[in-house]
């Protein structure tokens, strides 16, 4: 059996896009030979989280919000938060995934990813675009 080990250092800010690529390589033909990497090189900005955020189901933007007031917890303390089980969350943040792809934007970032302490956080852009959507309310 075949075994890879990547080390990656750095800021996650710098390294996130390359990280985000790392699932999506494609056209492995040989052992040792990989296919093309195309990095989009967009990166999110307010208005393109907003574009996302306005289209997320309401059950996805409740579970973001409270991951956004809350990246600080671990996983459990998360659900204990919200209130919901791990497979509630997860059937809500599928429209997070659904918005990605209908706003073509697949291949950016992803904003949500697992934190220093067991749960999930969010990219600093999208953390505070949450934050700031929630206080005008």
């Amino acid at each position: 059996m075949s075994k890879i080990t990547i080390t990656i250092e750095g800021d996650m800010e710098e390294l996130g896009t390359i990280l985000g690529k790392l699932g999506e390589l494609k056209d492995v033909k040989e052992p040792g030979k990989l296919g093309k990497v195309v990095l989009t090189g967009e990166e999110w900005t307010r208005e393109r989280v907003l574009s996302v955020w306005n289209d997320l189901s309401e059950k996805a933007k409740t579970v973001l919000g409270i991951i956004a007031q809350n990246d600080d917890k671990s996983w459990d303390e998360q659900l204990r938060i919200i209130g919901w089980t791990g497979s509630e969350v997860g059937g809500s943040l599928s429209s997070l995934g659904a918005q990605l792809r209908n706003h073509s934007l697949k291949g950016i970032t992803a904003p949500l990813f697992d934190s220093k302490v067991g749960g999930y956080s969010l990219l600093p852009i999208w953390k505070e675009t949450i934050l700031n959507e929630n206080e005008e309310i």
